[in-house]
């Protein structure tokens, strides 16, 4: 056998390496017919799966929600943080192509060429060409797709917990925009009853029936009236503008929510998270189990050798002989599991599902503290908002009865602008005691993991 051997050998390797990577890349321009569902099993037997093109955030059980299922798509979409786990849920599916492989790294070509410089050997010549590739350990490939899948797992269980958090955010912006409405709604009122009293004071005092420090009295209030109007529209706009900035143009208006039905705290997205975390952590510590050494190498290697020979004993006439050799082996290198190796990893590896347990927990304590919480507050908000009522209607009987007591000339006007003072408190409260209903039911929505 000589050097076409060697050369035929390696050209079906070869073959072989460029087949693999054929096939793994037309299966890479299929479209992806199934979505990857990971789940906290052990992993599947087959380790062949066709990698997804999109992160696609679990749907909850219930879609409907109004106006805010429809800004908190707007707003997810422009998310800064939506959008890096979406890559980042590319970036984890691109391992297929290693779990897929034929081999778990590169395939390699080696080769020398050696000379002979001095000796009784003339025109020594050594050429030597390997081509070889790492193995995969038993079970290894398994134990990395469970990594895959899991991680795969844990980012759309964090692309759910994101809107989740969106949600709170448009919420607060939303109430945040209502509750400035709502003053302005106030301050428009006040400005109109301020300018029906002035007008009234100002022809009583050209009557002669009031005094003309009980006209300044009432353009004073005018003047109080609508630079707490001014005021207030500034802020409408301001509050309006951040909202549309959070969905990307949507104004607030329409109807948010009302109180959704509880879920299963389990299904919470603050407390699924930690458990896909907690899952890719123990796949990872499969992964190392499965990986005690460095992978093995295999690797076929051929050599040709050629030389002209003489001999130099004086007896002998002078004459060259030529001799060759073609050789073809195997080379096999096998690395030994050390503790300085596998310690360190795995020790590294329950750390981590040591630290995802305690989130877990950690989230689980706080997520039913919230739910309590907020439920106190609702309570609490519908008996304000109660009161708050009852008092409106008892501060605007007060105040006709007041007006019409002034129109009499049995009540000086700065008692009625006193009066006037108690039935705007009242109007304020009564409309941040319905704010504040609002503001309550969305945070138990929040609270309970509700994200439309």
């Amino acid at each position: 056998m000589r050097v076409g051997a060697v050369f035929t050998a390696f050209s079906l390797i070869a073959f072989a390496s460029l087949f693999e990577t054929g096939v793994f890349a037309q299966e890479q321009g299929e479209p992806a017919e199934m979505e990857i569902k990971a789940s906290v099993k052990a992993a599947p037997k087959k380790a062949r799966v066709t990698s997804p093109k999109k992160a696609v955030a679990r749907p909850p059980s219930q879609r409907s929600g109004g106006v805010l299922a429809k800004h908190l798509e707007m707003a997810v979409l422009i998310d800064a943080q939506s959008r890096s786990l979406e890559a980042q849920f590319r970036a984890i599916s691109a391992r297929y192509a290693t779990v897929n492989s034929l081999t778990p790294g590169s395939p390699y070509v080696a080769g020398y060429q050696r000379n002979a410089a001095a000796g009784n050997l003339r025109n020594y010549n050594e050429t030597e060409l390997e081509v070889g590739m790492p193995l995969w350990l038993p079970g290894q490939r398994d134990a990395l797709a469970g990594t895959v899948n899991t991680g795969l797992f844990e980012v759309e269980e964090r692309l759910a917990l994101r809107r989740l958090e969106v949600a709170g955010v448009l919420r607060d912006a939303w109430w945040n925009a209502q509750r400035a409405a709502r003053e302005v709604s106030v301050a428009r009122n006040r400005v109109a009853t301020a300018r029906d009293i002035g007008a009234d004071m100002t022809r009583r005092v050209e009557l002669g029936d009031a005094a003309q420090t009980d006209a300044l009295l009432a353009k004073n209030e005018t003047l109080a009236a609508e630079t707490e109007l001014a005021q207030s529209e500034g802020a409408v706009k301001v509050a309006q503008v951040t909202y549309m900035a959070l969905t990307g143009g949507a104004p607030p208006s329409g109807a948010l929510e009302s109180v959704r039905p509880a879920i299963d705290i389990e299904e919470h997205p603050s407390l699924r998270a930690p458990l896909a975390a907690l899952a890719r952590a123990r796949a990872q510590a499969e992964l190392v189990d499965a990986t005690p050494i460095d992978n093995p190498e295999i690797g076929i290697f051929g050599r040709q050798e050629h030389n002209d020979q003489y001999s130099t004993d004086p007896s002998q006439q002078i004459s060259d002989q030529r001799t060759d050799a073609t050789t073809v082996g195997v080379r096999l290198r096998i690395a030994i599991p050390t503790a300085g190796r596998n310690e360190p990893r795995r020790a590294e590896a329950l750390a981590e599902m040591d630290r995802a347990t305690a989130e877990y927990e950690r989230a689980k304590r706080v997520v039913l503290a919230e739910i309590k919480a907020a439920r106190e507050s609702l309570a609490a908000a519908r008996r304000a908002a109660t009161f708050a009522n009852a008092r409106l209607v008892v501060a605007n009987d007060q105040f006709e009865l007041s007006r019409k007591a002034f129109k009499l000339g049995e009540l000086s006007a700065f008692d009625l602008y006193r009066v006037r003072q108690i039935q705007l408190d009242a109007q304020r409260m009564e409309a941040n005691a319905e704010i504040n209903v609002g503001v309550a039911i969305s945070r138990l929505n929040q609270a309970q993991g509700y994200a439309p």
